[in-house]
């Protein structure tokens, strides 16, 4: 069925009564007939889903994503192409890839459900016009956005950049590219140029500490050749609320990674956090200038501030609540069977957005992953929705460090009552293992052919410091 659009933008219908009002005066797409699955969203979930999906179902399941990402991130490797060690292609996969025969993909974001009339309103990423989608069944996995815990002067872009998308990997690598090149400036003042190339890292979870062990080796190693000139004004901080790195990590190998980082001159600042960023004027300065405010009361210039820290919901599980059941800190509230409360057998809910009223799981990639797969068992009609509840199976937790070293937690490994503990490990090891199974995640044949390309290219003649 062709793609209608309407009339009506967000602003007109959220001036209506109700959202049945507003649904009923938008026009609305989703096929005819029973057995309309939709999936919301293409994160690990949803793409982990709709793999599941693709050759099980029966030739009269009419399958439809929505979601504003027209492709799946392979979000464990975006630290190393922020700074040019892989490429961006490498780490997604196109979505349509990931559909069956029966399957659709449309580019929106979802934006309420009335699980009454069984429809969706969305807004199409292309401008602000909505249309309404019909399902039958219904699967939300929107995940979460980044937390900047009400901080106003936390905004995406000049010099402030987030690290869940591609798109923010690739503005990182650009802003990281024009530091360099306006230190490089003749006539930029030392004070300057020690702003420029301050980098300001906020959170202490994996993404940060992979992307601060990134960015170490792309200084030690490619700038270090391309502007070696400069070396001495660059300096990475890490900057983290609690009181250790790597938080869900065993204590020896938080240890582990604090002496590493400190071996590298990297200001790792634990018990601090970010309360504001100010722009300010400095003598001779000839580019804008901005520096963070820290709990501790120190002033951090920086020149790239890449915030990682927290989890927060995205618009669309902010807007339901009232219509479907949340937890305090707003995840969507599911039984063991990830069947949304209350809409048993037509609503599910998976990955970072959801929560077990019984058993929760943290909000990792693998839980996300399994539960999708998971979820494409019951919908395919291998096993009734009830017949068996989920289990998470931990894989464990590992992290690259840079420097050819990584670590390995393998403390609590299988599913909960039954774990086991596989030795900790660390080092080349680590690292070792960390890409094997990263590139064996891989789905399609193109991508686990590329990356190991580009890890190879990165050892053997360095990091692109192209700016396109």
């Amino acid at each position: 069925m062709a793609f209608r659009r309407t009339v009506y933008s967000l602003a007109d219908i959220a001036s209506k009564t109700s959202l049945s009002e507003a649904l009923a005066s938008t026009k609305v797409v989703g096929g005819s007939g029973k057995n309309r699955l939709v999936i919301l969203g293409t994160g690990w979930g949803g793409f982990n889903l709709a793999l599941g999906l693709k050759n099980t179902l029966p030739a009269d399941q009419q399958v439809r994503i929505v979601s504003p990402s027209n492709h799946f991130v392979f979000t464990p490797l975006l630290p190393s192409t922020a700074v040019g060690t892989l490429e961006f292609r490498c780490i997604q996969e196109p979505i349509r890839k990931a559909l069956g025969p029966n399957g659709n993909y449309v580019q929106a974001k979802a934006r309420a459900v009335d699980p009454g009339t069984k429809t969706i309103l969305c807004e199409s990423t292309f401008d602000d016009n909505t249309f309404a989608i019909k399902y039958d069944k219904l699967v939300i996995a929107v995940g979460v956005k980044t937390n900047t815990f009400g901080i106003d002067s936390i905004q995406e872009g000049e010099g402030i950049y987030f690290l869940k998308h591609l798109y923010h990997a690739r503005n990182i690598r650009n802003n990281i590219v024009d530091s360099f090149e306006k230190a490089a400036i003749p006539g930029t003042s030392e004070e300057e140029r020690r702003r420029l190339l301050s980098f300001v890292v906020v959170g202490g979870g994996p993404t940060s500490c992979e992307f601060v062990a990134e960015l170490h080796d792309f200084v030690t190693s490619d700038v270090q050749k391309l502007f070696g000139h400069l070396l001495p004004y660059v300096k990475v901080t890490l900057v983290e609320a609690g009181p250790a790195l790597l938080a869900p990590f065993e204590a020896n190998l938080q240890n582990y990674t604090r002496k590493l980082f400190k071996k590298r001159d990297i200001d790792v600042r634990l018990g601090c956090s970010v309360t504001g960023v100010e722009e300010y004027y400095g003598d001779g300065f000839r580019f804008k200038a901005k520096r963070a405010l820290l709990s501790d009361g120190s002033l951090l210039p920086f020149g790239t501030l890449v915030w990682s820290a927290g989890l927060a919901p995205v618009k669309f599980t902010e807007a339901i609540e009232g219509v479907l059941p949340r937890a305090p800190n707003g995840r969507i509230i599911t039984d063991e069977h990830l069947r949304v409360k209350g809409h048993e057998g037509s609503i599910w809910a998976i990955g970072d957005a959801a929560v077990c009223d019984t058993e929760p799981h943290a909000q990792l990639a693998q839980v996300a992953r399994q539960q999708g797969l998971y979820l494409a068992d019951v919908l395919s009609g291998k096993q009734k929705d009830d017949e068996k509840p989920f289990k998470f199976f931990n894989l464990g937790s590992m992290a690259s460090l840079g420097e050819m070293k990584g670590i390995y937690d393998g403390s609590n490994v299988g599913v909960k009552g039954l774990e086991v503990s596989v030795p900790r490990i660390k080092g080349l090891v680590a690292l070792l293992m960390w890409r094997f199974a990263y590139w064996g995640r891989q789905t399609s044949i193109e991508n686990k052919f590329l990356i190991p390309m580009h890890w190879l290219k990165s050892f053997l003649f360095g990091r692109d410091v192209s700016r396109f």
